[in-house]
C-alpha cells in the first residue's frame, strides 16, 4: 500500500487486494468500508472466538463449527479514532445492543481493520409503516442519549445502515460516522436521525413562516416533530426519545380492556342541596371477533346556589355527553373506525366547550350567575383523553398510588404555581374556592385535555371538590388500596369526607380497567 508525501497512508491503494495480516484479503472496497476473505479461519472461530485451533483443523476444538474460508464486512482505517474501531470501547452492554457487533480491531502497520461479528437482518425495504419508523426512532434516540453521555456522536445514519429483526428490534450494520464529539454540537446527531425517519417514511418536508404560530405541542403530526427537531425546539436525545415515544403512543392501535365503574354523589353534612351531577357510561362492540370498548364519566360541580347551581351541572353533564355520543360513539360504531388520539383529544375539547354552551344559554335566559366546574374522561380501548375545567379532579390510579391528571383553574393553584403558596398550605387558605376558569363565565372558554395511556391494573377516580378538599390524596390512596371493589371504595371515600365535616357536596367516579383473553372475556 501506497502513502501521501507526508507518510499517512493512501486510502486509494485499498483497491489494491493486498492480504492484512497474512490473514485478510480485501475483495470489494467502498472509501472506508470494505469487505475481506479471511484466508486463515482457524486463527479465531468466526462462531464461539474460539483462538487455539490448529492450522490443519477442519472443525472448532471449542463449538464444533466447520472452518472454512468466509467474507465479512468491516471498515479499514488509517485513523483508529473512530468508526467501528470505538465501538470495542464503549463497556455499555443496552448500547452495544443497538451498535454494530464488531470483532476485536487488528493493526496492520498504519491500518487499523475492524469487523462486522456474523450475519445481520437486511435492512427494511422503504419506506416503512411509521409506527414501525417511530419504534426505530425511539430506540436510535437512546443510543444517542448513551453515546452524547459519554462525549461520542453517531453522525449520519443511512436507512441502509439499518438491521430489522423479525421482533421488531432494530440494529445498525455499520457506525462509520461515530467519532468523540470533539467540536461537534448534539443537534448534528438530532438532525441526522429526524433525517433518517424521513426518509424511511418518506414524508415530506414542510416549512412554515415566519409569522405563523408554532406548532402546538403533541399535535400528533410526524412532519410537526421533524420540523421541531430542525429547528432546535428540542435540544437533547432524551427530549427527541420522549418526543418520538410520545407520538409512537398516540399512532398505537388501541387495545380493548374491560371497565369496571362506581358513582356515588352525597349532599354532605352541611348543603340542604346536592348541586353536583355525574355521568358513568360503557360501551362494548364486539364485531367479528375483534372487541372494542368506550367508557364516558363525568364530575360536574355546580355553582349559584338553590335553581341554580344545580340546573348547570345538569345542563353541563347533558351538553357534554351529546357531543360525545352523537359525534364520536355512534360514528365509532357505525363506521368501524379506529379511536384516533387526535380526534379523542378534540371530541372531548368540544364536549366541554358544548356544556359551557348549555349552561351559558340558561344563565342569559333566567338572568343569574349559574356556573359549574367540570372533569371528564373518555376512554377507548387502553386510551384515555381527560378534560377539565375548574378545581374538579380526575386521578390516575396506578401501583396503589394516586397521580393527579387535571391541573385545578383556582386562585390557590396559580398562587402554588408561583411558588407563594405550598400545596398544604392551599387546603386552608381562605380563597381556596376561588376559581379562574368555570362553565358559564364566558362564551369562549379555555378547556385543558390531557392524554394518558392506560394499562391493566390501572383506574381513573374523577372527582369534585367536596372530596379532595377533605381527604387528601395519601388518604385517598390507602381507602381505595383497602377496599374489594370500586363501588366500595366510592362509599369509602364519600364516607372519609362526610367523616372530616362534609361541608360540601361530595362526588366521585372510580373506573378500573383489566386486560381481556382472545375471545373478549376478561382475564
Amino acid at each position: 500500500m501506497g502513502s501521501h508525501d507526508d507518510g499517512t497512508p493512501n486510502d486509494d491503494d485499498l483497491s489494491v487486494p493486498a492480504p492484512i495480516l497474512g490473514r485478510y484479503s480485501i475483495t470489494a472496497r467502498d472509501g472506508e468500508w470494505v469487505r475481506v476473505l479471511d484466508l486463515e479461519p482457524w486463527r479465531r472461530c468466526w462462531q464461539c472466538d474460539h483462538a487455539d485451533n490448529d492450522p490443519d483443523t477442519r472443525f472448532c476444538i471449542e463449538c464444533g463449527v466447520a472452518l472454512y474460508q468466509r467474507e465479512a464486512d468491516g471498515q479499514l482505517s488509517a485513523d483508529a479514532d473512530h468508526g467501528l474501531a470505538l465501538v470495542g470501547q464503549i463497556d455499555d452492554e443496552a448500547l452495544r445492543a443497538i451498535l454494530p457487533p464488531v470483532r476485536p480491531s487488528l493493526s496492520d502497520g498504519p491500518w487499523t481493520l475492524t469487523l462486522i461479528a456474523g450475519e445481520l437482518p437486511p435492512a427494511p425495504p422503504l419506506p416503512v409503516d411509521e409506527l414501525v419508523a417511530l419504534r426505530i426512532g425511539v430506540r436510535l434516540a437512546g443510543l444517542l442519549g448513551g453515546l452524547h453521555a459519554r462525549g461520542y456522536r453517531l453522525g449520519p445514519i443511512a436507512p441502509a445502515s439499518l438491521a430489522l429483526r423479525a421482533d421488531g428490534a432494530v440494529r445498525l450494520r455499520d457506525a462509520a460516522g461515530l467519532s468523540h464529539a470533539a467540536d461537534r454540537p448534539v443537534a448534528t446527531d438530532l438532525t441526522a436521525l429526524a433525517d433518517l425517519i424521513e426518509q424511511l417514511t418518506a414524508t415530506p418536508r414542510t416549512t412554515r413562516r415566519l409569522d405563523e404560530a408554532p406548532a402546538i405541542e403533541g399535535d400528533g403530526e410526524l412532519p410537526a416533530l421533524l420540523r421541531q427537531i430542525r429547528t432546535g425546539a428540542i435540544v437533547d436525545a432524551a427530549g427527541l426519545q420522549h418526543a418520538l415515544d410520545a407520538l409512537r403512543r398516540s399512532r398505537m392501535p388501541a387495545a380493548a380492556l374491560v371497565m369496571h365503574s362506581a358513582a356515588r354523589s352525597h349532599r354532605g353534612m352541611v348543603r340542604e342541596l346536592n348541586e353536583d351531577a355525574l355521568l358513568a357510561t360503557q360501551l362494548t362492540l364486539v364485531r367479528r371477533g375483534r372487541r372494542r370498548s368506550w367508557g364516558l364519566f363525568i364530575v360536574a360541580d355546580g355553582m349559584g346556589g338553590h335553581s341554580a347551581g344545580e340546573v348547570a351541572s345538569d345542563l353541563a353533564i347533558r351538553g357534554a355527553y351529546a357531543v360525545v355520543h352523537q359525534a364520536y360513539l355512534a360514528a365509532a360504531v357505525d363506521e368501524d373506525r379506529d379511536d384516533d388520539a387526535h380526534a379523542l383529544q378534540q371530541v372531548v375539547r368540544q364536549a366541554i366547550e358544548e356544556a359551557n354552551r348549555y349552561v351559558v344559554r340558561e344563565a342569559d335566559g333566567a338572568g343569574n350567575d349559574m356556573g359549574a366546574t367540570m372533569t371528564m374522561a373518555l376512554i377507548a380501548g387502553d386510551r384515555a383523553v381527560i378534560g377539565n375545567i375548574g378545581d374538579s379532579r380526575t386521578y390516575l390510579w396506578r401501583d396503589g398510588q394516586l397521580q393527579r391528571i387535571s391541573r385545578d383553574h383556582s386562585l390557590v393553584q396559580r398562587l402554588v404555581e408561583l411558588g407563594q403558596i405550598t400545596d398544604d398550605e392551599a387546603y386552608a387558605h381562605p380563597q381556596r374556592n376561588a376559581v379562574l376558569r368555570s362553565l358559564g363565565d364566558h362564551a369562549t372558554i379555555m378547556v385543558d385535555v390531557f392524554e394518558q395511556r392506560v394499562r391493566p391494573g390501572d383506574g381513573l377516580v374523577l372527582m369534585s371538590d367536596g372530596l379532595w378538599e377533605l381527604v387528601r390524596d395519601p388518604a385517598m390512596a390507602a381507602l381505595i388500596a383497602g377496599q374489594p371493589d370500586v363501588a366500595a371504595a366510592c362509599d369509602a371515600l364519600v364516607a372519609a369526607a362526610n367523616a372530616a365535616g362534609g361541608n360540601d357536596n361530595i362526588s366521585v367516579v372510580f373506573v378500573t380497567l383489566a386486560a381481556t383473553t382472545d375471545e373478549g372475556a376478561e382475564s
